[in-house]
């Protein structure tokens, strides 16, 4: 045993530092001398025929320096197996280019330029073809099929020592009372084209059950969305080729290049650093990863071929949907009797995958059935190829399980765990069994909690509204204009102090910066002291006529006497003086009756307290 464990200890994986640094490459950070850019032009139509294109226009484009089409790209290859079985050649497999798209969005022809730009300057004559994107869909009397040649893949049998048959192409319909079956919501045992297989009594394990169900369901397809698209770049030298791609796997995509390009491994260099995910759909490479390959032997300089999210979106391909229906009979202890299971797979337009074959037999590992039988059919669709994804086949089949044994296990009063064992029924299993008067109690309950719970939150969302509207008020109030003029003062509401002094000159303030006119400024900034630019004022006593319309003339009469009586003579001239602040407030009748010439200082805004009282400031006129 080692004497260093990574189990329950930290360590750093070779690649982190360079991922979190940004220092990782990855096949669209390389760069080489003279490199061109390729653009994809992509078809429009889930399934057509190209009659014929002109790319005269786009070759008298500046800066265009080659084009590939499905023409240039060599015929499939026979293949090896990891496990060393031979695969013939198959001509119905996927493409770099094709003259037949199959699905919207799959790669026509690609363009080489000193830029990325974007081949609308290529005419294309098509021919629409039938087209079919549900698997269900195409499999009802009278409907499209996706291919010219039928709508289903078959697998035909190997003969012993011999290689796997090419996958065939069959147009396979239901019946009308199969496709009046379907439209109850019932998936149909129909016909099946899949290799299919079968253990155990079906017939006595439904028997021997003691409930029985049959579901019919359905798995949506999953797009893989990699965070690193299908981009590569490739050159070559001395005739071998140097090619940077997105790879899970560098070794078999080697194999996958050699096949695709009818080259010799030790005449290709794959360089692959980094891979910004695959999850099964990057195990050997990508077909489109040759197209910067072609281009470059064409052009004699590197090509670089970076693929959008828009095209990434169509060729990178998805987790295949599945159409199911099982029958299954449990037990009362919880095991698992009998499964009949049926798929349809989501097959696209390329290949049969073994999704279907593979969910059975999952559920078949995980749950234990003492009988089970598999039936299946792979329908081609003209949708983006269908690849393996993480647990490919598997999760579909645990999706497709898991309803149905919730609901036997709510039938039969407890839950049926995987390998067939029944677990005792918890609390819930409890009150679903004793009876609809304590379960109505129970959901009393609930209903009471939850009512409490909705009576909190609309109490706690009427204090926000009114602590809400309480601040709304205090910055509307902070908000309200002053306007100072020469030799005018305009009057606020009686509830707002009223200034003593009215302004009679505005002079630059001396020593500062800043000599900007601050008067009145920074009332709308709530709970805090804004510091206001200096300024110079020349001021003089606000005439007592207009803050007594203003405030009362009994408030105006008692400083009227209060200023005759410091005065002595009675009139009613304002005194004049120096002061550098108002010495008091207006409390107990106190007051100064002496008024500022020429002040230089610092404003400082106020604010209101909580309770509506002024605060008094240093420096606050």
């Amino acid at each position: 045993m080692a004497d260093k464990k990574l189990v329950g200890q930290n360590y750093t994986t070779p690649d982190l530092r360079a991922k979190v640094t940004g220092r990782s490459k990855y096949a669209e950070d390389f760069r080489a001398e003279g490199m061109l850019f390729a653009k994809l032009l992509l078809s429009p139509f889930p399934h057509a025929r190209v009659r014929s294109i002109d790319t005269s226009a786009a070759l008298a484009m500046p800066g265009v320096r080659a084009i590939v089409t499905a023409d240039d790209v060599p015929g499939p290859r026979d293949q090896v197996s990891d496990a060393g079985a031979l695969i013939k050649a198959n001509p119905r497999s996927e493409k770099a280019l094709t003259n037949e798209p199959l699905y919207q969005g799959e790669p026509v022809l690609a363009v080489a330029a000193v830029d990325e730009l974007t081949a609308e300057r290529i005419k294309i004559k098509w021919e629409r073809l039938p087209h079919s994107v549900d698997p269900v869909a195409s499999l009802l009397p009278g409907a499209m099929n996706p291919r010219v040649e039928g709508n289903v893949w078959i697998r035909p049998t190997a003969p012993p020592g011999q290689p796997v048959p090419i996958p065939e192409v069959m147009d396979l319909k239901w019946t009308e009372a199969e496709a009046e079956e379907y439209k109850t919501g019932r998936l149909p045992m129909g016909k099946d084209t899949d290799p299919s297989w079968s253990y155990g009594d079906l017939e006595a394990g439904f028997k021997k059950a003691d409930v029985v169900l049959d579901e019919t369901f359905v798995t949506p397809n999953t797009s893989h969305q990699c965070l690193e698209s299908r981009t590569s770049m490739a050159y070559w030298q001395n005739g071998k080729l140097f090619i940077h791609l997105s790879t899970q796997s560098t070794v078999q995509t080697v194999m996958s290049v050699v096949r695709w390009l009818d080259l010799q491994p030790e005449n290709v260099v794959l360089i692959s650093e980094y891979c910004g995910g695959g999850y099964g759909s990057k195990g050997t490479g990508s077909v489109t990863d040759i197209i910067p390959a072609l281009l470059a032997k064409k052009t004699g300089t590197p090509v670089q071929m970076r693929v959008s999210r828009e095209e990434e979106h169509s060729i990178g391909g998805a987790r295949p949907a599945m159409h199911g229906r099982m029958k299954i009979g449990l037990t009362r202890d919880g095991r698992i009797t009998a499964l009949d299971m049926f798929t349809v797979v989501e097959g696209g337009a390329y290949g049969p995958g073994n999704d279907g074959n593979t969910a059975s037999r999952f559920a078949s590992l995980l749950y234990q059935p003492e009988a089970m039988r598999w039936r299946g059919v792979t329908a081609i669709t003209n949708t983006p190829p269908r690849r393996a994804q993480s647990q490919p086949g598997g999760m579909q089949g645990i999706v497709l399980m898991e309803p149905v044994i919730a609901k036997a296990a709510r039938q039969l009063g407890g839950e049926v765990r995987p390998g067939g064992r029944a677990r005792q029924p918890d609390v819930l299993d409890q009150l679903l069994r004793q009876g609809s008067a304590r379960q109505g109690r129970a959901d009393v309950q609930v209903g009471r909690a939850q009512g409490a719970q909705r009576r909190a939150r609309r109490l706690e969302g009427a204090r926000q509204r009114r602590r809400d509207q309480r601040v709304q008020r205090g910055l509307d109030r902070l908000r309200r204009p002053v306007h100072h003029q020469a030799g005018r003062q305009d009057v606020r509401p009686d509830r707002h102090r009223q200034p003593r002094h009215r302004i009679v000159q505005r002079l630059p303030a001396r020593g500062r910066r800043d000599d900007g006119d601050a008067v009145g400024e920074g009332r709308a900034h709530l709970g805090r002291h804004v510091q206001e630019p200096a300024v110079e004022l020349r001021v003089g006593r606000q005439p007592d006529d207009a803050r007594d319309d203003a405030r009362g003339a009994r408030h105006g009469e008692r400083r009227d006497q209060e200023a005759a009586a410091d005065r002595g003579d009675g009139s009613r001239r304002p005194a004049r003086g120096l002061c550098g602040r108002r010495r008091t407030g207006r409390a107990k009748g106190r007051g100064s009756s002496a008024a500022c010439t020429t002040v230089t200082r610092c404003r400082t805004t106020s604010t209101r307290s909580r309770r509506g009282r002024r605060r008094r400031l240093p420096g606050r006129a």
